[in-house]
């Protein structure tokens, strides 16, 4: 399908800031794909980037459902000082309309997928992030790197992930890339047709997958990866991790990624990956946006243990009061 095909997907276009014209810093491109529940991570994603990269220049390309007033606001707070670039990109409802839909997983899954399309008149190659992601280092080792015979670059998921997802998806490399952190090579990508095999593998395969698009990606993609040092992606879930237990960053991390349900910005997440991501936050244009707290009973009984890790008793014991009565309740209602 032709570029300009895929450019017909779209519904908007708006560029909130650029001022790379007055920097000759080289420029990096960065795409995340959210709705505006997503905009306060992706800020601070991208907060820690323009922090840990003081050499390079930013081009950051924002797809997906409008943004509000106040999260385009903070976002232009980011360009002040900085060489940085912000384009957001809405696509038309009816953009993925005759396209698989997976299970519980909204059309979304595909923006991904339609980016180096989108992309192509404006660089060769771009970065893809998720927003539960922080910058911890420099991306200029990375973005000089050569990525010429690659589809794309990525980084290993964890060994449990593998050992699981290999088997399952028959995979017989043993690699399972996580696509949380994506380097793309636009030119092969277009070259391979690489968007229509991968719909073309979730048309086949979606019901069976756990995590339609990033294994799509890895089934239609597993000899054509170039696979980084886990530096580049660091895979932690804060809630597979008891409260209180050391998790030891290595101090070479460029990138850690928050999987799993409970993210930094979650009250309850509490522990040490997340004081490190909060470090960041409170210097942020969203240090004033308090984090979200605790809904569900889980959330709750793990809010309270960690309130008591911290000795802060009596909040402790108040949040696990609720924990009861909202699981009692809850119990009551089925």
């Amino acid at each position: 399908m032709p570029n300009q095909e895929y450019l017909s997907y779209l519904e908007h276009k708006e560029e909130l800031v650029n001022n790379l014209g007055v920097s000759e810093l080289p420029v990096v491109h960065i795409a995340f794909g959210i709705n505006n529940a997503y905009a306060r991570g992706m800020g601070i994603t991208v907060f820690s980037i323009l922090e840990n990269n003081p050499d390079l220049a930013f081009h950051i390309h924002v797809f997906g459902s409008p943004l509000d007033e106040k999260s385009k606001s903070r976002l232009l707070e980011l360009a002040i000082g900085h060489s940085l670039a912000i384009t957001c990109y809405v696509f038309k409802e009816s953009a993925f309309a005759d396209l698989p839909l997976i299970g519980r997983y909204p059309q979304a899954i595909y923006y991904r997928l339609f980016t180096p399309y989108i992309l192509a008149d404006v660089t060769s190659k771009f970065f893809y992030l998720d927003a539960d992601t922080l910058c911890l280092g420099s991306y200029k080792e990375l973005h000089e790197k050569d990525i010429s015979r690659y589809t794309l670059a990525a980084v290993n998921d964890t060994e449990r992930a593998r050992n699981k997802l290999c088997p399952h998806l028959g995979l017989t490399s043993g690699n399972y890339f996580n696509s949380g952190f994506l380097y793309i090579n636009i030119p092969v990508w277009i070259n391979k047709k690489t968007t229509e095999r991968i719909i073309q593998t979730l048309a086949i395969h979606g019901t069976e997958l756990k995590f339609p698009d990033q294994d799509a990606l890895n089934i239609a993609l597993e000899h054509e990866v170039l696979l980084l040092p886990k530096k580049y992606n660091l895979v932690c879930d804060i809630i597979l991790n008891k409260v209180g237990k050391k998790t030891p960053v290595p101090e070479d991390t460029i990138l850690i990624h928050y999987t799993g349900k409970c993210k930094p910005w979650h009250r309850w997440g509490m522990g040490e990956l997340a004081s490190l991501y909060d470090q960041y936050y409170e210097k942020s244009p969203w240090r004033n946006v308090p984090h979200d707290m605790p809904v569900s009973y889980k959330e709750m009984k793990r809010y309270a243990q960690a309130l008591w890790h911290e000795r802060q008793y009596m909040n402790s014991l108040r949040w696990m009061v609720k924990y009861m009565n909202s699981k009692v309740f809850r119990n009551h209602s089925l």
